[in-house]
């Protein structure tokens, strides 16, 4: 059966949410995830949205996500995306969902003259890592993400 993709709506916040908690626990960290679906009202649809979201259907039922947001490039001059995550329940792998996905997301970096469209994956993620290269992907290893949380922000910005 072909997935519908389409815009994530409001009323898709708790299987969406619901999702993004089987991707952590697949990738051994959910420990960190503490977003509730009052985060993703207002992250996807408040006064000012910080991600968008596509999700995929199959007989009205999501089974797979998407969530990307803008970002800017200083040697292109222009804005990119960035994919935070994508994620396809294990039942429906395998059938293409998540290449229709990726693709989405590169139709809409390609409407709106994306310089980039970017994202990263674990180093252990072997079968992930196989997808995105097979989809045309390059995996950057000269380059290290820097990541600072909530405590750290805070430290650094009095500091």
């Amino acid at each position: 059966m072909e997935p519908v993709i389409c815009p994530m709506l409001p009323q898709d916040i708790t299987a969406v949410l619901g999702l993004v908690r089987e991707l952590a626990v697949y990738e051994r960290l959910e420990h960190d995830l503490v977003a509730t679906e009052a985060d993703y009202q207002t992250a996807f649809f408040g006064d000012q949205p910080a991600a968008e979201a596509i999700v995929a259907e199959i007989d009205s039922e999501l089974v797979g996500y998407a969530m990307f947001f803008s970002t800017f490039s200083s040697f292109k001059g222009r804005a990119g995306i960035w994919l935070e995550d994508i994620y396809v329940q294990p039942a429906h792998r395998s059938c293409g969902i998540g290449k229709s996905l990726l693709k989405e997301i590169a139709s809409i970096a390609e409407n709106r003259h994306a310089g980039r469209y970017e994202w990263c994956v674990l180093d252990w993620n072997k079968t992930a890592i196989d997808f995105y290269e097979k989809a045309g992907g390059t995996i950057l290893d000269e380059w290290r993400i820097v990541r600072l949380e909530e405590g750290e922000i805070a430290s650094l910005s009095k500091s």
